[in-house]
């Protein structure tokens, strides 16, 4: 009986060491790219947007005897001559003792190459805000509470823990870097980006020591490959590390367009985390409008204790529209 209650904590132990050594991760981290990267800000890959709004919702880890990891965000950013402005704020609760990471981060690019003369793009950007962490003490049980009478954990039972302060507020700094190449003509416009997050590297310590919150390190690359007037295939790769821990997401989408005068296009991806998940996505873009939803499937040892049901992610993202360009359509 102690067995089958201190695994489930063995497993949130884990999972929680994870996460702090590492920031929670986006399957879809194109369509919330200001996560990304601050150097995206107004920057639409060709798209002609005069403005876009991103939204994204994930729920993971179901099965476990807590409750799922939930991840909100809304963001806004629009493009202004050179520059590109913006914000998004994301929320992540982390299981049943609700540690909540709640992230404001106010965004700018600017273009260092002119965006309307230049088939190259070259942006930079850095983005400013505030985190704020907090965890619900109540619903916090260790395993120095079990009780060997009833054989359950005893949340009247003294845990042998002291913490300073349940939350915390700190200033929290991003910069970042990013090149395209742009031309219409062209079958292929790779890019590449790199930014780093946490460059301050702020407090995030509950119990008074001096523990700093690791920059996180991300270097993304890909290209469009424009295969015809129907289709489209954008390969692409993130490399994610943060202290000790890396990740690195490898996969494709594909774009397939049969309505060229509505400007509708079906989106098909696949995705491998390495060493952690598949993960398959399927979306649609109509006229402004993108909408795209993924699983994952972990195929790491914690498919044991997810009984292979992985996480889904939904995002959806509201886009201005500008005049189409002179020389056709591209999509």
């Amino acid at each position: 009986m102690k067995t089958k209650i201190i695994l489930p904590i063995i497993v949130a132990l884990i999972i929680s060491a994870k996460s702090k050594a590492q920031d929670f991760h986006l399957t879809q981290y194109d369509a919330f790219s200001l996560y990304l990267n601050p150097a995206l800000t107004g920057e639409y890959l060709g798209d002609e947007w005069s403005y876009k709004i991103h939204t994204v919702y994930r729920s993971q880890w179901k099965t476990l005897p807590v409750k799922p990891y939930q991840t909100y965000g809304l963001g806004f950013d629009k493009p202004y001559k050179r520059v590109g402005i913006g914000g998004y704020l994301l929320d992540n609760r982390s299981g049943g003792l609700d540690f909540n990471t709640l992230n404001f981060q106010l965004s700018g690019a600017y273009y260092i190459t002119d965006p309307e003369t230049s088939p190259h793009t070259l942006n930079v950007g850095v983005q400013a805000g505030l985190f704020y962490k907090t965890f619900n003490y109540n619903k916090v049980l260790f395993e120095n509470q079990y009780d060997n009478e009833t054989g359950q954990l005893n949340g009247a039972m003294s845990n042998g823990e002291s913490f300073n302060k349940t939350s915390r507020v700190n200033f929290d700094a991003n910069v970042g870097v990013f090149y395209k190449y742009k031309d219409r003509r062209s079958a292929l416009n790779p890019f590449l980006g790199f930014s780093v997050f946490h460059v301050n590297m702020p407090m995030e310590s509950f119990a008074g020591n001096d523990r700093r919150l690791p920059m996180r390190f991300n270097l993304n690359a890909g290209t469009d490959i424009r295969i015809n007037d129907t289709w489209k295939v954008v390969p692409m790769a993130l490399y994610m590390n943060q202290a000790q821990a890396s990740e690195l997401n490898v996969g494709a989408l594909a774009y397939y367009r049969f309505n060229k005068q509505d400007e509708c296009d079906v989106i098909l991806g696949l995705n491998y985390r390495v060493k952690d998940a598949a993960m398959a996505q399927l979306g649609l873009k109509y006229n402004n409008y993108i909408l795209r939803m993924s699983y994952d499937m972990t195929t790491s040892y914690l498919s044991t204790y997810t009984q292979r049901r992985g996480g889904y992610e939904i995002t959806l993202q509201i886009c201005g529209k500008k005049p189409k360009h002179k020389t056709g359509s591209y999509f």
